[in-house]
């Protein structure tokens, strides 16, 4: 098992300081953030407080463990449903073209991504658009 003092010093690692930033962060000296690492001296509650304040993961640090943290989520953001419109017709358009017909749900799957894959584009380039639905619609 990594000790105590190796997860310390993985953790400022972690954060890109060297000892002196990181003694520098918790309020002590250089010289005392290598012997925490050295594992000749514990830090105080203090230190740990103001380790976890720069970004330290001090559940990592004492026991070892990772808490598994999900992703943040993306920001909410209204759908255009005049672009999200157009990319339907144009995608029924392209469909019938082929000679293929989607049930709506695979309608409205496909159209999702489409519109997904344009972002947030501010126009509304129907030549690059009608490229991406004949690729959609020979996959």
């Amino acid at each position: 098992m990594v000790s105590f003092c190796e997860r310390l010093r993985a953790e400022r690692t972690r954060l890109g300081l060297n000892q002196t930033d990181f003694a520098a962060l918790a309020g002590v000296t250089k010289k005392t953030q290598m012997l925490y690492e050295a594992d000749e001296r514990v830090p105080d509650a203090n230190y740990m407080a103001a380790i976890a304040k720069g970004g330290a993961d001090l559940y990592f640090i004492i026991t070892g463990q990772k808490i598994a943290v999900p992703p943040p989520a993306a920001a909410w953001a209204p759908i255009d449903s005049e672009k999200l419109g157009r990319i339907i017709e144009m995608l029924e358009a392209a469909a019938k073209q082929a000679g293929r017909r989607w049930p709506s749900k695979k309608l409205a799957e496909v159209a999702a991504e489409v519109y997904n894959a344009l972002g947030e584009d501010q126009g509304f380039d129907e030549p690059r658009v009608e490229r991406i639905l004949k690729l959609v619609v020979n996959r």
